[in-house]
């Protein structure tokens, strides 16, 4: 594909490779067998067209608000499958109906609003809408040539226009400095400035708006949204809060304009000197380096120079700002002296309509008189009629009496029942004490009768191990003397043996 139609697909949500097919078919037909359809292809066509234009997309087009129709862009909306856009010329010929494309000429010698429409259609109109109608191509100013061609004009596009207004407004009110005077007017040049840096949205315009474009926007700010008054090189913003006509520019205005262009060039001339004087301070410096005497004392003179138009034009721009700071001072000036004038004025009536101080003492005296005399009447109906209706002081007090004691026996009762409550809570914690004291005494007893035990078992073991070592020293002094009972034969021997193993037996 085309890299515009490539841009188209990417960027354009109502040209979906999908839709393709239909929107390069033929849109003559499909206004007959599909009208709901040929609609919608007109609608993608037009935010298509309006939004290339206005990212600079279309090739050999220097303009960003005027659409240049001709063959060539037939050719690059071309695509490999489905050819040229047969249908672009009814697409353009219904934008002109529907107010979304206008003849540039026409766009720039209008002078009523492109949006205010005469609610009694002249007969061309009306012949034309019959033919329309009928399916007959009355018009010779149609765009949709024979032979799959375009008519060659220049079309300002309003949605392209709306688009740069919605933003620029949005820029303008972000800026709390914008509201002032002196910000609100500047040249053609400071205005192109503003209106190039509010334009990109995520990288998708290129390029800036052409001295055509400024002059078609110039125009659409004017004259369809009163937002600006300008002339052949100043342009003034109307005040934010104001509802009425933009104020026509005057020689202050362009001269405020001169000033503010005047310090925007000497700042960029001192920027660019001091980038130059850098520049030959770079170069010298290499000249010393490299032994080369000649090119280094050329580029020192320069610098000289340089060092001094930078001076000058610094002491130049200090001055102009000097004095642009004090003419914003006195557009402040000007600017409260007339609010506390018109202040001036609002109290001037106010107090008129007072009517003095005398008028106040008199409102006040007769607003006293008629007071009293509603105090005097709520005295009288505060009277009682009967003197039988006054209360007995006594049964109130009493009653009262009665109500206290009532109160006073109803907070004993509260308060017996919360020491009660208490009660109970103290004698259920003191019996969980006494439960966990007896749990500690069986458990100190149930050890002291492990304690016993062991004991016990300790001096078995020991009385046993004493036997045991009793049987042991007298098998060995048996075993010692031998042959002292050799001599012996017999019964002896035999008993003392015998014995030994009885000994053995009972110490095991």
């Amino acid at each position: 594909m085309s890299p515009l139609l490539d841009w188209l697909v990417e960027h354009e949500p109502l040209f979906r490779k999908t839709r393709l097919p239909s929107l390069y078919s033929d849109l003559n037909l499909q206004r007959i067998s599909n009208p709901e359809g040929y609609t919608a292809n007109v609608t993608a066509w037009a935010s298509a067209l309006s939004r290339s234009a206005l990212a600079g997309q279309i090739p050999h087009e220097q303009h960003h608000l005027i659409l240049q129709t001709s063959d060539e862009l037939l050719g690059a909306l071309a695509s490999p499958m489905y050819g040229k856009p047969s249908g672009l010329g009814s697409v353009i010929d219904e934008c002109l109906r529907q107010g979304k494309m206008i003849d540039l000429q026409d766009f720039i010698n209008l002078e009523s609003s492109i949006y205010s429409k005469s609610w009694i259609p002249s007969p061309w109109a009306v012949l034309r809408w019959s033919l329309q109608k009928a399916g007959l191509s009355w018009s010779t100013g149609s765009f949709d040539l024979r032979g799959g061609r375009l008519k060659r004009g220049s079309l300002a596009l309003v949605p392209a226009l709306e688009e740069v207004w919605k933003r620029l407004c949005a820029a303008r009110e972000k800026d709390a400095k914008a509201q002032t005077l002196t910000e609100r007017v500047m040249t053609r040049e400071m205005f192109l400035k503003e209106v190039n840096s509010v334009l990109p949205q995520a990288g998708e315009m290129t390029g800036s708006l052409s001295n055509q474009d400024l002059e078609v926007l110039l125009r659409y700010l004017s004259r369809d949204k009163q937002m600006l008054a300008y002339d052949a090189g100043t342009v003034k913003f109307k005040a934010p809060p104001s509802t009425a006509l933009p104020e026509p520019i005057t020689q202050e205005d362009r001269s405020i304009a001169s000033l503010k262009s005047l310090i925007e060039y000497l700042r960029q001339k001192t920027t660019t000197l001091s980038t130059r004087i850098t520049t030959l301070q770079n170069k010298a410096s290499s000249a010393v380096k490299a032994g080369n005497k000649p090119s280094a004392l050329s580029a020192l003179r320069l610098k000289k120079l340089a060092e001094r138009n930078l001076q000058q034009r610094l002491d130049t721009l200090h001055q102009l700002e000097e004095i642009y700071s004090k003419i914003e001072s006195a557009v402040d000036q000007v600017e409260i002296l007339a609010v506390m004038e018109s202040s001036a004025s609002v109290l001037k009536t106010l107090n008129k309509r007072i009517g003095g101080v005398e008028r106040v003492e008199d409102v006040l005296e007769s607003l006293s008189k008629e007071i009293s005399k509603v105090d005097e009447v709520s005295e009288v109906l505060a009277e009682p009629v009967d003197q039988k209706v006054i209360l007995d002081e006594d049964e109130v007090d009493e009653e009262f009496e009665a109500m206290e004691r009532e109160e006073r026996e109803k907070a004993r009762k509260v308060e017996e029942e919360k020491t009660r409550q208490k009660l109970q809570e103290l004698d259920a914690l003191e019996q969980i004490r006494k439960e966990r004291e007896r749990e500690r005494e069986r458990e100190k007893e149930k050890q002291r009768e492990d304690t016993a035990l062991k004991q016990d078992d300790q001096a078995e073991d020991r009385e046993l191990e004493q036997a045991l070592s009793t049987s042991i020293e007298q098998m060995q002094r048996l075993d010692i003397y031998p042959q002292r009972e050799q001599g012996r034969q017999g019964q002896d021997g035999i008993e003392t043996q015998g014995h030994a193993a009885q000994m053995a037996e009972e110490a095991s």
